[in-house]
């Protein structure tokens, strides 16, 4: 059982005890720490790691780091996204970034509740935010929540499927197509 789930404790309880138990993963959630499962499908480290690619190959690299694994704080919140995309100015020194632009996450069995149903109100409330990303690994689908021209999001997300579509985010003027993603990757198998 994970006793730190039960103690209140504060951002910086937090990064220290994350700090000590780096062969483990934990976010932080309403001032808990929440221990998250490590590992997952081959499938998901390829998707994000096509995701990470295609951003790298596509972002200007002067203006913009693309990170696996970096942390994302929100006020109540510190979460692992798959990738992150921040500016390249911020700090090096950081365990968190405050202001990211662009986050990928890979749906999991173990996490389709949170990422679909708890992230999107927390990512989005963040004021640098330009698209949240939520990549399946059972079908070629993406679903995409992306700030809009009047600077909100809409209620709800686009869905992308089919492996002629592409993931449009014009603010930072991009198209990554699902094809380049899902290619190679075996969709019929799923892993019960």
């Amino acid at each position: 059982m994970n006793q730190n789930a039960f103690i209140k404790v504060g951002k910086t309880t937090f990064y220290d005890f994350v700090a000590r138990h780096d062969d483990q993963r934990f976010e932080y959630e309403d001032g808990r720490i929440v221990q998250q499962m490590t590992g997952g499908t081959r499938k998901h480290g390829r998707l994000a790691l096509r995701f990470y690619d295609q951003l790298r190959s596509s972002l200007d690299r002067d203006r913009f780091e693309i990170l696996l694994d970096r942390g994302v704080e929100t006020a109540t919140t510190v979460r692992y996204p798959d990738v992150v995309v921040e500016s390249a100015a911020g700090s090096d020194t950081s365990l968190a970034t405050l202001q990211p632009i662009l986050i990928v996450e890979v749906l999991s069995p173990s996490s389709t509740a949170r990422d679909l149903d708890r992230k999107p109100a927390e990512y989005t409330g963040i004021a640098t935010l330009e698209a949240y990303i939520v990549a399946s690994q059972d079908e070629a689908a993406c679903l995409l929540w992306l700030r809009q021209p009047d600077a909100r999001f809409a209620a709800g997300p686009t869905e992308i499927s089919g492996e002629n579509a592409a993931i449009g985010i014009p603010q930072l003027n991009l198209a990554i197509p699902l094809a380049e993603l899902y290619r190679g990757i075996d969709l019929s198998a799923r892993k019960d």
